[in-house]
């Protein structure tokens, strides 16, 4: 009995690492992603622009 327990543990494990991690992944890819979007540009960044004209 004990053998089954570690056996369908072991299987939810597997599971987690091939479907829940990659989705994990990809959302905090997309939310730092937006948060970096929405972000203003701050006036340094922009001052190489100007620099430029």
């Amino acid at each position: 009995m004990w053998a089954e327990v570690v056996r369908e543990h072991s299987a939810f494990n597997s599971l987690h690492i091939l479907i829940i991690r990659p989705f994990a992944i990809l959302g905090m890819i997309a939310f730092f992603n937006g948060a970096f979007r929405s972000a203003k540009p701050s006036a340094a960044a922009n001052l190489p622009a100007v620099q430029a004209h």
